[in-house]
């Protein structure tokens, strides 16, 4: 089950559970680098999959073009906006595949879909509270919000809900995927929720102001009750820190696909479409 935000593309709807972004905040121009530290626990992980998983990310962002490095894994992406197209690269193994930006589906849209498909429909409620706890973090004043999010338990479902205990900075959040304004205003995009899987929809319920800006310390702890034969609650836990911000100029050579690579459609798992 992924932890993250979601979004929606308009002709994928697989995507809508595992594309949002979490820590959008306003657009802008400027010169970036962020690297962030993720941690993830899930106590119902199979015994051969490991848990925790730690990674570094490192994100960049130069006008239109964006990057993002994971370290450990030997994985990138570059990213052009105004194309809407990118490359995934494989460092190690020295190969790359083309891909097209995720598309993002207006709230309108998104409506207009449960309207069509009511069954799919999950309502999920958001609440954040903001602490009055005031820290400083690279130079910005922090506020500290926690949000619950909770699916509503139905007949078919017993329900769930999300603590996310975050600090949040006025600074530009990390965007891989050339999100528009929208994304970084509306709840249901900011904080996504890892208690709904395709093909289900959250109609999402939220009440209070959305958690803005970068999002410098967060924990994001999910819990899904366990099944009526007895099984233990599922608990996943994300602790995502950000360990260095820089608004340095960028060498604009860092968004270019590397030399010396040979072109794998199949790269990440993907396997090449007719006539490919």
């Amino acid at each position: 089950m992924a932890i993250a935000c979601f979004g929606l593309t308009n002709t994928a709807m697989p995507r809508f559970l595992s594309s949002l972004l979490l820590g959008c905040s306003i657009v802008c121009q400027a010169d970036m680098t962020i690297k962030i530290r993720s941690v993830i626990t899930d106590t119902g992980a199979a015994p051969n999959v490991q848990s925790p998983v730690e990674t570094s990310t490192v994100y960049y962002r130069r006008g239109s073009m964006r990057r993002k490095d994971t370290l450990g894994a030997s994985l990138s992406s570059i990213a052009n906006c105004d194309t809407k197209t990118g490359f995934f690269i494989g460092l190690d193994a020295h190969v790359y595949r083309t891909y097209k930006v995720v598309k993002f589906a207006p709230m309108a849209q998104l409506k207009e879909y449960v309207e069509k498909n009511p069954r799919s429909a999950v309502q999920v409620e958001s609440h954040p509270v903001d602490t009055g706890e005031r820290k400083t973090f690279f130079g910005h004043p922090g506020r500290h919000l926690i949000t619950t999010t909770k699916r509503i338990a139905d007949e078919t479902n017993s329900g769930g809900e999300e603590i996310i205990d975050g600090w949040y900075i006025d600074h530009e959040g990390f965007d891989n995927d050339c999100a528009p304004d929208y994304v970084h205003t509306d709840p249901l995009y900011v904080l996504g929720t890892g208690l709904v899987m395709y093909p289900e929809i959250p109609r999402f319920h939220h009440m209070g102001p959305v958690p803005a800006g970068l999002a410098v310390k967060l924990t994001r702890r999910m819990k899904v009750p366990g099944s009526k034969n007895g099984a233990a609650d599922r608990i996943v836990t994300t602790e995502r820190t950000v360990e260095d911000i820089s608004d340095s100029p960028l060498n604009p050579s860092i968004f270019e696909l590397p030399s010396g690579l040979h072109e794998n459609p199949q790269l990440l798992g993907r396997k090449p479409g007719p006539g490919k």
